[in-house]
């Protein structure tokens, strides 16, 4: 509580009237006593308060005042304002005075007396405690526009009694900022973002309390714009002639680009060549466009633009021509077997290969003629798995064999076969048991290097 200070308003007047004179000499009256003790009264700026001074045994003590401790001021004495202030309004009589303050302001906050001139003076306080509920007085706005990467400032500033908090928050309820860490509220009359970006688009709420009045709550929007940002489907695109191929791109942007494309730098338009179609998804927007019945002339370059305020952006997407393919069939090697006795030269060598020759000819030897095979062949069988043979039975003149191989790499079926020199009618092939022993021959033949 401050230091108690009296202002003595009037001097001290007393009157002989009869009705205040006490009824016997020697007998004192008794003092003036005030009926409205001190209190406090609490009021919010703007509306109407009254402070009220009542006296009992005035006597022959007339005048009350009220003076304004903080501005020492004096108000009123007796039935008369002594201030210009039309906020004030006085109801007095001769033994009250009622001081009315209409509407009340921050101004009026502080420690009113109501004084009585006897000697000494007599007095009662009251203090007038004003609150003031938040008002702003500086805000951004409802909306407020920035390009991507630049600073922004958004203010809600109050004015309040008791001080009040302002604290900021974004209204989807997603975090005001990500990184270095998630925050969903900040405190403060100020929200800063050094570098805004894309993701900063949204409306942000400042609420304003103090505890002791209504807050108060603003809402900005902020809307951050940005260059285009373009994505294609495919930068290769192939179709057969005559089809219709859809191509794609989908961008970005802020506020929504124009979107357009062109072929050999001229502009493409719908109609019977050309449809173009636009479809929203999210933040991003689709561009289609429909080549119809793909001839020749269309297998090219295709690009597709978007265009807004603050920028350019674009995509090519090449379109070729699948055409069918021709798969040659792979023909089965037959492998000659030679004659006892008998050169065979391989046609990528010129040296001459002969077989070697055992005793009586039982045997036939497939070394030579193989390893010109494989020279003509290249075709190398794996080394693992089993070999059959397989014919026709009963065919005992056939001069032909059949060899057919199962296993290796990938389980790979090799199928060979083998011709006999001199094969004729009426002349016996080779007997199965004799070609089942040069089956492991064969296939170190077949898998060695031969240079």
């Amino acid at each position: 509580m401050s230091v108690v200070w009296v202002i003595t308003v009037l001097p001290l007047l007393v009157t002989a009237e009869g009705g205040d004179t006490p009824a016997r000499v020697g007998m004192s009256p008794a003092p003036p006593r005030f009926v409205h003790p001190a209190h406090n009264v609490t009021v919010v700026e703007g509306q109407e308060v009254t402070l009220m001074c009542s006296v009992t045994n005035l006597h022959g003590y007339k005048q009350l005042a009220w003076v304004h401790e903080e501005t020492q001021s004096i108000l009123s004495i007796g039935r008369q304002l002594y201030t210009k202030t039309p906020r004030l309004s006085l109801h007095a009589d001769r033994h009250s005075a009622g001081l009315t303050i209409s509407p009340v302001l921050a101004v009026d906050r502080g420690w009113y007396m109501c004084q009585l001139n006897t000697e000494p003076m007599t007095f009662s306080r009251s203090y007038l405690q004003v609150l003031v509920p938040p008002t702003l007085e500086e805000w951004s706005g409802s909306y407020v526009e920035v390009r991507e990467g630049a600073a922004v400032r958004l203010t809600c500033r109050a004015r309040a009694f008791p001080p009040a908090l302002t604290t900021w928050r974004r209204t989807d309820g997603d975090p005001i900022f990500r990184s270095p860490r998630i925050v969903w509220v900040t405190e403060g009359p100020d929200l800063v973002f050094e570098s805004v970006r894309r993701e900063h688009t949204g409306a942000y709420t400042c609420h304003v309390d103090n505890n002791a009045t209504a807050p108060v709550s603003r809402t900005t929007h902020l809307t951050v714009t940005y260059a285009p940002v373009l994505w294609l489907g495919r930068e290769l695109v192939g179709t057969k002639s005559g089809l219709d191929i859809t191509l794609n791109c989908s961008s970005e942007a802020n506020p929504p680009p124009q979107h357009f494309w062109t072929v050999n730098n001229t502009n493409v338009t719908n109609g019977e060549k050309y449809q173009l179609e636009e479809v929203k998804v999210s933040t991003k927007t689709q561009v289609l466009l429909t080549v119809k019945n793909v001839g020749p002339r269309d297998f090219t370059h295709y690009r597709c633009h978007a265009v807004n305020p603050t920028g350019h952006a674009q995509g090519t997407i090449r379109l070729y021509e699948i055409k069918d393919r021709v798969v040659p069939v792979p023909t089965r090697q037959t492998w000659r077997i030679p004659h006892p006795g008998e050169v065979t030269r391989g046609p990528t060598s010129s040296t001459p290969i002969s077989s070697s020759r055992n005793s009586g000819g039982a045997n036939t030897h497939l070394g030579d003629s193989l390893r010109t095979t494989k020279l003509l062949t290249n075709k190398i069988p794996a080394p693992s798995g089993s070999w059959s043979i397989v014919g026709r039975p009963g065919d005992t003149y056939s001069s032909k064999n059949t060899l057919k191989h199962q296993g290796g790499h990938n389980n790979t079926l090799l199928v060979v076969d083998i011709l006999e020199d001199g094969g004729r009618a009426g002349l016996p092939r080779l007997p199965t048991f004799k070609l089942l022993l040069l089956l492991p021959a064969l296939t170190l033949l077949l898998t060695a290097d031969f240079g």
